[in-house]
């Protein structure tokens, strides 16, 4: 079999870089059939026992990757990686898919010349289009901006089987020192750290921080092996079984098999809902895993660390850095941080690891910006053909939904060069971005596809407003309408409680009434503290998701503003919405009950008489049972609610509307029976004064 240059140059590459401990980036442009029938034969000439294979025309030993099986994968490495191109680019699998390069392996991309691939359609990322956008030949900007970057990478880039431009090998990295199992000084300092927390004082967490590879989810399986072999139990939760695999399998080969029910894995919502013990919580990925959720992981456990992945593939966690840590400053003086730096499997200066996060914008460094209150801010309306020529700003922008947002990922960029249909409106001031929100053009639907989606016979990918309304809210001939629906907003943490998100929608509230949108919509994961940033800026609520998301452990909510909507006609499907929700608690039992408050509305209730009134001052003065009154205490408190306080508006929601069985009561309000709880209402209801004869 004759040698091509390429996989000649290769093969004697391969093990220079396993010396070096890197891994190879390499760019082949080309004739389709002739560099695949060149990469097949090649394959032989260069160590390539673990292929996997992302694209079309996979061979038979090749490991076919795919986002539907990559976190089955998580842990797991190859020698090659082929990228076939030609059939798609999938920016989230082959930023995440990377890290399965091992050093010494070969990254290899397939493409088009450079000039003929950035005016081609890409198939691949056809779950980012909405309709009625035909990914087999749209034609966006996320390609050309992609090769933009490559360019400026340490790669190796062959034309035509021509090296066209060599690597620049880095010098050797020096021997990594630490004691096994440890790989390197961080991961054995992080052990260490981690069983600190365990012989150290109560409230005092540890939070570990990492990119991709540095060991850190290791770090937690080896500190549990070595605590299992003091009899502590320890339990890990993070986003989901995968994502704590990695800890899991280090403890599992680390100790005696009497030892292994030490280290369980539970997911957050069951640690919450069952009150779960351990002599010790280890919480991975954490970024991932929204700070309300954190906060009751720290009251329950007294004992708790905390991994996080600060520039991850499924989501960034540099949000968690500010929000969550805030947190712990204020309720946990005295907690710990602790960052691995160096990379276990290859070394710091690996091309492969620079050029991934340099070219998918995961290496940002976003500077908070010098606001001055006393200067103008501007805003800008920029859409996916405008970020060729606006870089920075691009940057800026996903830099700050990536600190904003713990679930952004690689594909919203794509979805920002791609997608003709969003919109990014910013507030800047001296070419610094302070906020931005993304928005996505919605509705327009014809009368009989609004009609098939009202009916269930269709979903139209990529108008969720639209289909909310037509499918779950029963009004089709809302589809048909121009709507807006703010995906994201995201201001810099540094500059927040200073109006700036609040400024922003109300610039967006007057772009969409020019643009004649019919009205304005959001849908999220709520909790208390959004939902009311959302009622402040003029958003009503008119749906609530029965089910909650498996990251967040939060209820999607829809939320509505008029633009040239009738505001009589989305105020009465806000007021539907309410009662609706009152008459189904049932179906909701974990909605937070300040939620319930805000949301659900009780139908109208009549006065009580004298005599019940008497029977509940009774009740207050503790001399009547509850389980007597307790129809009459409904009745009244549905007429009352909003004028108690909003401890005794808590207590009674919780009681009397949600039905919350008396274990769940006495956690929730801390009390120790269910006695002390009644005499409790009692006595505030006296206070109240509000047990007498309406006026």
């Amino acid at each position: 079999m004759p040698e091509t240059p390429l996989f000649s140059l290769l093969q004697q590459w391969q093990q220079q870089a396993a010396l070096l401990r890197i891994r190879l980036p390499v760019v082949a442009q080309g004739n389709y059939e002739t560099l695949l029938s060149m990469t097949l034969e090649g394959l032989s000439q260069v160590n390539a026992n673990k292929l996997y294979w992302i694209g079309s025309a996979a061979p038979e030993n090749a490991v076919q990757l795919s986002n539907k099986q990559r976190y089955q994968l998580l842990g797991t490495e190859c020698d090659v990686l082929v990228i076939n191109a030609f059939s798609g680019f999938d920016a989230d699998l082959i930023a995440a898919s990377a890290g399965y390069v091992k050093a010494g392996g070969i990254w290899l991309l397939l493409c088009p010349p450079f000039a003929a691939w950035q005016l081609q359609a890409n198939p691949a990322h056809k779950n980012l289009l909405p309709f009625p956008i035909d990914a087999s030949s749209h034609n966006g900007n996320f390609i050309p901006f992609w090769l933009k970057q490559l360019q400026k990478q340490n790669v190796a880039l062959f034309e035509h089987n021509t090296l066209i431009q060599p690597l620049n090998w880095p010098h050797l990295a020096p021997p990594q020192q630490a004691t096994s199992p440890c790989i390197t000084a961080d991961q054995l300092d992080a052990v260490t750290a981690i069983k600190a927390v365990m012989s150290g004082h109560r409230r005092r967490p540890l939070v570990l921080t990492a990119d991709r590879g540095r060991g850190k989810s290791a770090a937690l399986g080896i500190a549990a092996a070595a605590l299992a072999e003091q009899q502590k139990r320890v339990v890990i939760t993070a986003p989901s079984p995968q994502a704590a695999e990695m800890a899991l399998s280090h403890f599992a080969r680390l100790v005696r098999p009497e030892l292994q029910q030490h280290l369980r894995f539970i997911p957050f919502d069951q640690l919450l809902k069952d009150e779960e013990k351990a002599d010790l919580l280890l919480v991975d990925e954490a970024a991932a895993i929204p700070t309300p959720v954190l906060q009751k992981l720290v009251k329950q456990f007294s004992r708790i660390v905390f991994a996080t992945t600060e520039h991850g593939y499924e989501g960034t966690g540099r949000g968690f850095q500010l929000r969550f840590q805030q947190h712990l400053d204020t309720h946990c003086p005295g907690w710990k941080k602790r960052h691995l730096q160096q990379p276990i499997r290859y070394q710091e200066q690996d091309p492969l690891e620079q050029l991934i996060f340099h070219c998918f914008l995961l290496k940002q460094q976003l500077k908070p910006p010098q606001f001055n209150a006393n200067q103008q801010a501007t805003f800008a309306v920029y859409q996916a053909t405008d970020w060729l020529d606006n870089p920075t700003t691009l940057m800026q922008v996903f830099s700050l939904l990536s600190l904003a947002h713990y679930q952004t990922q690689v594909k919203d960029l794509a979805s920002l060069l791609d997608n003709p249909y969003l919109r990014v409106i910013t507030l800047e001031q001296q070419q610094q971005v302070l906020g931005c929100a993304l928005i996505s053009v919605e509705g327009g639907l014809e009368q009989t596809l609004a009609k098939q989606v009202f009916y269930g016979e269709r979903r139209v990918q990529g108008h969720l407003l639209a289909q909310n309304l037509a499918f779950h809210l029963a009004q089709p001939e809302l589809a048909e309408k121009t709507l807006w629906r703010v995906m994201r907003i995201a201001v810099h943490p540094e500059l927040q409680r200073q109006q700036l998100g609040s400024k922003l929608l109300q610039l967006i509230a007057t772009l969409a009434i020019q643009n004649d949108v019919y009205c304005l919509g959001t849908s999220f994961g709520v909790n208390k503290d959004l939902l009311q940033f959302w009622q402040h800026n003029g958003y009503i609520a008119v749906r609530l998701g029965h089910s909650t998301d498996k990251a967040s452990a939060e209820h999607s909510i829809v939320m509505l503003h008029a633009c040239h909507a009738d505001v009589q006609q989305l105020s009465a499907m806000q007021q539907q919405f309410a009662e609706a929700l009152y008459l189904s608690l049932q179906h909701y039992p974990q909605l937070d009950t300040a939620l319930v408050l805000a949301l659900a509305s009780p139908p109208p209730a009549d006065a009580l008489s004298l005599a019940e009134l008497q029977q509940l001052q009774l009740f207050a003065a503790g001399k009547r049972p509850y389980e007597l009154v307790s129809h009459l205490l409904s009745q009244w408190f549905n007429r009352h609610y909003r004028q108690l306080s909003e401890v005794l508006q808590l207590e009674l929601a919780a009681l009397l509307w949600q039905r919350h069985s008396w274990p769940q009561l006495l956690r929730q309000f801390n009390f120790a029976s269910s006695k002390a709880m009644l005499a409790n209402i009692g006595e505030q209801l006296q206070r109240s004064g509000l047990l007498m004869p309406d006026s």
